[in-house]
């Protein structure tokens, strides 16, 4: 059986960001950097009783105070910057108003928050206000000591973003008093979209305490907030260095007497089933790190980074990608530009959303000694150290890279550095991991003279493990009298990985552990080759593989590898999808078990183009990647984990299609049509899981993208 492989050139860094315009139909959030209008001076409105009248008035409030926090700095305070931030699950404004200088003898009638928006990519959604304690000073104010606000919100309806207006959110009166000072915390409903903004205000309509107040408007339902992480290459070869961007995600959940719906994050994940904390089994899972694609390449605006304008844009770096369309389809989830050391930063993220959906480290793959990828690689082990997870890194020597030219002397001494690191991973015995990438390249001898070297210049003993291109017996065999594992770069079709002999048990005939590898898809614009994953169908019989056959570790492939859309990390046209999917059987594989589903949730998964489509832009790609010659197909995949029986509708175009699912796990697949894909289930008589995918189906794309998109939805 022919394998996949990987692309064999090394990206060079970029050096020049043009401006271009980005694919209409996959906008990436931006949030704002160098907000010009500083974030207004929190001084009250004065308000007197001579300025009310006996009936009603209205009075306007300045913020007293105004701070944001983020997930992804913790302990850090945000009030010096110029503007607020709200985004669905990592960011968090916090406002102060007033209204305890009120006039005695009023009441509120009416009340209404502006805020001036100063950057956005929302398209649907809004500004969600949860009231909250008073008891916080925008000069302390982090995430880590922020008050719990109200689980419920107080906005009757959600108000949009849009970039450079003032945006009016109604508010419930009764989360206000004339007697005392009122606090509230914003969220933004839409998923992965960033949005900055200024200058709160608070408008209110009094009366006397004895006019009736007008009735509330109905309230939308909107998700409880719960802050979790958040979370970013040049030809037919390995990416560059790049940028970042932000995912359109799933739209809010349906109104009315239903549970909230809410998109999971990677802490799984929105609690839909138990994940094992990284380290905290014998059985060890990782996934495979490519320094070219961290979640930032340049720190800039990911509306126009180096992602933005290089990479995802069919023109970007000099016109070198149009004849595939570009040189990526996807990327990672953007953010704002951070201070400080934000490549450091940026890692300890990425960190975070592997710990927290189970996995135990990063293999990453070592492709040179200097320059940014190798920075990239030292950071990675910094960021890994910082977390304070459990969580390892293990180098990766890629043999199909120039890492390779290197004497094993040279090779070794970078190594040193590496394993200097507490966040290196060291099995019981006190030996380091040190993993490789199509191992076979190099002679079993080479490789034994590294970790000779190691061992006798550094002390440093090594456990290897030789992932193969090609794992035929006669490579398995030579390479086990110096490895400690072996393990293979893996199928990208499902029925190809279903084929494979059981090579765990082939390892374990030949003394060694065994490493299976698990991918979820393989799409690669610019070699013009992609193979059919069958929506979750490849993931799911990977993590089989790993589990019927018995194999002693795991290594995802990949975490990050935009250039061949193999990446399960967070990204802006999955989300947290396939990382969700993966962590469910990650953590039976780890114990043993089959989870228990806790709360019911739904993964579906769909193109955004048929198999058929042809390109405005750049070659048509063809499904022939893995060589098995397994056909295309247009479906739309709803991958439900239920606590219990429901009927599952299904939406696509406009056809719709009903289907009573069991309990547990379940694939329905329906055909792809262009327009709009959604699903919903109901129990009961009540809708428990909704969601809308914001990724539209057509059969005129301007470029083709074979990768599976996708969206989760997690009851509350």
């Amino acid at each position: 059986m022919t394998h996949p492989g990987k692309h064999r050139s090394v990206p060079r860094t970029p050096t020049s960001t043009p401006t271009a315009s980005r694919r209409a139909r996959r906008r990436i959030a931006g949030i704002a950097a160098g907000v010009a209008a500083a974030l207004i001076a929190a001084v009250a409105v004065p308000v007197t009783a001579s300025a009310l009248t006996a009936g009603s008035d209205t009075a306007t409030l300045a913020a007293s105070q105004a701070s944001w926090v983020t997930t992804r700095q913790p302990a850090s305070t945000h009030n010096k910057l110029p503007y607020l931030s709200a985004t669905r699950t990592a960011d968090r404004t916090l406002v102060k108003f007033p209204t305890a200088s009120l006039p005695d003898g009023k009441k509120v009638v009416s009340a209404t928050m502006t805020v001036r928006v100063t950057n956005t990519a929302a398209s649907t959604g809004g500004f969600q206000v949860y009231p909250t304690s008073t008891s916080w000073s925008a000069s302390t104010l982090t995430l880590n000591n922020k008050p719990v606000p109200s689980t419920s919100t107080v906005n009757t309806k959600l108000a949009q973003a849009r970039k450079g207006a003032t945006v009016s959110i109604p508010l419930n009166v009764s989360a206000l008093s004339t007697t005392s000072d009122a606090a509230f915390e914003l969220a933004y409903s839409q998923p992965y979209v960033g949005t900055t903004f200024t200058s709160p205000t608070l408008s209110l309509t009094l009366g006397d305490s004895g006019t009736p107040t007008t009735p509330p408007a109905t309230q939308t339902p909107t998700p409880t907030p719960t802050p979790t992480g958040s979370g970013e290459p040049s030809a037919p070869t390995k990416p560059t260095p790049p940028p970042t961007t932000t995912p359109t995600q799933p739209a809010p959940p349906a109104t009315g007497p239903n549970p909230p719906v809410t998109q999971p994050t990677a802490t799984g994940i929105g609690g839909a089933f138990p994940i094992p904390a990284a380290g905290s089994s014998a059985k060890k899972v990782f996934a495979h790190y490519f320094p070219p694609y961290p979640v930032s390449i340049d720190n800039s605006n990911p509306a126009s980074d180096y992602y933005a304008n290089n990479y995802l844009n069919p023109n970007g770096e000099g016109g070198k990608h149009v004849a595939y369309g570009g040189l990526l389809r996807d990327r990672p989830i953007g953010r704002a530009p951070l201070g400080g050391d934000w490549r450091t930063t940026d890692l300890q993220t990425e960190v975070n959303q592997a710990a927290d959906a189970g996995i135990d480290g990063f293999t990453v793959d070592v492709m040179s000694w200097s320059g940014q990828n190798w920075d990239t690689t030292v950071r990675l082990m910094q960021a890994a150290q910082n977390a304070k997870r459990n969580f390892t890194v293990t180098p990766n020597v890629d043999a199909s890279s120039g890492a390779v030219n290197a004497s094993p002397t040279a090779v070794a001494a970078s190594l040193a550095k590496l394993y200097s690191y507490s966040s290196a991973y060291r099995l019981s015995d006190g030996r380091y991991l040190l993993s490789s990438f199509a191992a076979e390249d190099m002679a079993p001898s080479w490789w034994s003279s590294v970790i000779s070297t190691l061992k006798n210049s550094y002390g440093i003993n090594v456990a290897f493990v030789a992932v193969l291109q090609n794992a035929s017996q006669q490579n398995m065999a030579a390479f086990a009298p110096i490895s400690y594992g072996l393990s293979n770069w893996g199928a990208r079709t499902a029925a190809s990985m279903r084929n494979t002999p059981n090579l765990a048990a082939s390892a374990h005939a030949l003394g060694v552990k065994w490493m299976q590898p698990v991918a979820m898809q393989d799409s690669r614009p610019n070699g013009g080759k992609y193979a059919e994953a069958n929506n979750t169908e490849l993931l799911r019989a990977s993590w089989q593989k790993a589990i019927g056959d018995g194999a002693d570790l795991v290594q995802i492939a990949t975490w990050n590898d935009y250039s061949e859309n193999t990446a399960v990390a967070p990204s802006a046209n999955h989300g947290v999808t396939f990382l969700d999917v993966s962590a469910y059987y990650l953590a039976q594989f780890k114990t043993g078990s089959v989870p228990v589903i806790q709360k019911d949730s739904m993964y579906v998964t769909h193109r955004d183009q048929f198999t058929t489509s042809k390109p405005a832009i750049g070659r048509i790609e063809t499904p022939n990647l893995d060589g098995t010659g397994t056909p295309p197909r247009d479906t739309v995949e709803v991958l439900t984990m239920l606590t219990a029986p429901a009927t599952l509708t299904v939406k696509v175009g406009g056809t719709t299609k009903t289907v009573d699912v069991p309990a547990g796990v379940t694939s329905t697949v329906v055909p792809l049509a262009a327009g709009t894909v959604s699903a919903s289930a109901t129990r009961g008589g009540q809708t428990v899981l909704s969601g809308t995918s914001p990724y539209k189906v057509t059969n005129t794309p301007q470029v083709n993208d074979f990768e599976y998109f996708g969206f989760a939805v997690v009851a509350k």
